[in-house]
Formats: structure tokens, C-alpha cells, sequence
């Protein structure tokens, strides 16, 4: 997967946890750990979204991945 590639899985990722937020009254998205494992583009995507700091991830000590975007993704979405 080259940079431009997980770049453009990343924002579409984003762009889904923006709409996800407010559809479900700032709610974050779960995902099986075992299915983003199973992925790799979309761990690679993800793990770049949590490094700049558009997205979170609150599972921690869980089976799940639990994202909510951020002010600073918020931010980059609408400046997009």
C-alpha cells in the first residue's frame, strides 16, 4: 500500500466518523479488533487517523476498537 493509498482509505475512514458522529449524537464507532487485524489497509488507515490525531481510540483492554473523531478531524474534514 503506498502513502497515497492509506492517505485516501484514511480520509474516507474519517469522513465516515464525522458523519457517524453526528448521526448518532457524538457516539463512537465500534469495530471487532479481529476484523481490522484481518485488513491490513484498513489498520494501516486507522493506525495513521489515531497518529495525526483525528481520531481516538477508547478500546483499550477490549476486543473492540472503539473511534470518535476528534476537534482536529472535525476540523480537517470541513477545511477539506
Amino acid at each position: 500500500m503506498t502513502n497515497e493509498e492509506r492517505d485516501q482509505l484514511s480520509d474516507m475512514l474519517l469522513q465516515s466518523l464525522y458523519d457517524y458522529h453526528f448521526a448518532n449524537n457524538g457516539g463512537s464507532y465500534n469495530l471487532p479488533k479481529a476484523m481490522i487485524n484481518a485488513d491490513v489497509k484498513s489498520k494501516l488507515a486507522i493506525e495513521n487517523l489515531i497518529e495525526k490525531e483525528y481520531a481516538t481510540d477508547s478500546g483499550q483492554g477490549t476486543d473492540n476498537l472503539v473511534l470518535a473523531i476528534t476537534t482536529q478531524g472535525m476540523d480537517y474534514i470541513k477545511n477539506k
